[in-house]
Parts: C-alpha cells; sequence; structure tokens
C-alpha cells in the first residue's frame, strides 16, 4: 500500500545533483517539486536540466542554509499559493544519511522544523528520511579510514582551509587521519592527530601541537531505528514507518505529520 501521499509537494533538503527525488518521480508522482541546497548556482544549472526532463512538473530552486533554521519564506508561500499545489500534501525528503551530521538535540530541532513545514500544507504530509545505522566496529572504522586515503585527504584539506581563511601555517602532512566509532555516543569521529611537535601560527596568536595531540573535526552520528523512531515521536510525527537492506545497515524512514 502508497504510504507517501501521490500528488504532493516534494520538497528536498540537501537536494545537489537533484538525481535521488528525480528517481522516484516517476513513484511519488509529486504535483510540484521544491529544491533546497545551500549552493544556489549549483542548483540553479541542475533544475534548468531537470526541468527540460520533467516539464510539466513544477519545479523551484531555494537556497538554503537549513542547517541553521529550515523554514519556508514568503518567496516559496507565494509560489505555492500561485499554483495548482496550494493545498497539496508537502513532504520533506531527506535522503542519503545526512542527519547524522548532527547530534542528537540538533537532529531533534530540525526534524521539528521539518514537522512544522509539513504540517503547513494539505493533510497527508509527512518526511521521508534516509538514517544510517550502527553497525560492527569493524565495518564502521574502515569506513572512515579507507585503504585509498579518500578520507584521510578530505580531513586534511580542512587544514589547508583553516590557512586560507585565518592566515595559519598548518603542514597537514605532519598530521593523521584518525577515524574512531564512540559507542556510547553512538557516533564516528574523525580526528587529526600531531605527528611531530610542531608550533603553528596564524596573524596575532600561535600554538605548540605536541605528538599525539588529535583535533576532533567532525561527526557522524549513528542511529538504531527504535532511537530514531523516539525522536521522531519528540518531534511530533505520528507512528513511523521504516525500511532497510538486508544487513540492516541503512533505513528509510516515513514518519506521517
Amino acid at each position: 500500500a502508497r504510504v507517501v501521499p501521490g500528488g504532493s509537494i516534494l520538497l528536498d533538503l540537501g537536494a545537489g545533483s537533484c538525481v535521488k527525488a528525480a528517481r522516484l518521480f516517476p513513484v511519488l508522482r509529486p504535483s510540484a517539486y521544491v529544491a533546497i541546497d545551500i549552493s544556489v548556482d549549483y542548483l540553479r544549472d541542475t533544475l534548468k536540466q531537470l526541468q527540460q526532463q520533467h516539464p510539466a512538473l513544477a519545479m523551484l530552486g531555494l537556497g538554503m542554509d537549513f542547517s541553521s533554521r529550515f523554514a519556508l519564506g514568503a518567496e516559496v508561500a507565494d509560489w505555492l499559493a500561485d499554483g495548482p499545489a496550494a493545498q497539496a500534501p508537502r513532504v520533506v525528503f531527506y535522503p542519503g544519511s545526512s542527519i547524522g551530521n548532527f547530534n542528537p538535540a540538533e537532529a531533534l530541532a530540525l526534524l521539528k522544523q521539518a514537522h512544522a513545514v509539513c504540517r503547513s500544507g494539505g493533510a497527508g504530509g509527512g518526511l521521508l528520511i534516509g538514517v544510517d545505522r550502527v553497525k560492527p566496529r569493524a565495518v564502521l572504522e574502515p569506513a572512515y579510514d579507507d585503504a585509498l586515503g579518500v578520507t584521510a585527504a578530505f580531513n586534511r584539506n580542512l587544514l589547508l582551509n583553516v590557512n586560507r581563511v585565518l592566515g595559519a601555517d598548518f603542514s597537514p602532512a605532519a598530521w593523521q587521519h584518525v577515524g574512531l566509532f564512540n559507542a556510547p555516543l553512538s557516533r564516528i569521529e574523525m580526528h587529526l592527530q600531531a605527528t611531530t611537535q610542531q608550533r603553528v601560527c596564524w596573524p596575532g596568536g600561535e600554538r605548540v601541537f605536541v605528538p599525539g595531540e588529535r583535533l576532533h573535526t567532525e561527526c557522524s552520528y549513528k542511529w538504531q531505528p527504535e532511537a530514531f523512531e523516539t525522536v521522531l515521536r519528540d518531534a511530533g510525527f505520528g507512528p513511523a514507518r521504516h525500511w532497510s537492506d538486508a544487513q540492516g545497515w541503512f533505513s528509510v524512514f516515513w514518519a506521517p505529520a
């Protein structure tokens, strides 16, 4: 049985290339599509191409950093009011597993805002969201410390950005990538660990780092289904359903508003 209402307004958080949402258009059959991303220029080009592929579907791009606040402003409200989907259910689509970038309190705050957006439309709206689940340490840690060193290079690149923005003189080669699973907090932590004693300077300051000292650069929270269902309820959503892969490593939740 269908759980996500057809003819809804599909609000795609962190839309990027819009590929994930576009693949579901034939199934979800939205009456309008709102792509939300922080990169406005990229989103504009993507939607231009997507509109050519789906000329009958009303589309709008919205530049927004929803990590700080997620709400539909006057521009979107006016666009919806002028179209045939004004009273359609609103479905917030948040695929992938980016909810893991937020700690539990931040995730709850975002989900409360998503619930308010869903409730602002017609009856039947809700949240369709992907969640990365807790897995064995032997699976999780190599995923964040891959043999090819891709994640390590990504992590060290942070130091280059600090140098560029703050005028510091970090040497990325003097830092080792560390990815570990913090089981009590249910999160992967990424660190950079000093391999030598070094003095880092920036305009107006400096700091000495000793070998083994770490900079905590990123977290990625993993969820058990029961815990995520609790957060959804706390955010105001109704009883959720979820589907998982055969290994139980990833889940997709539908939570009605």
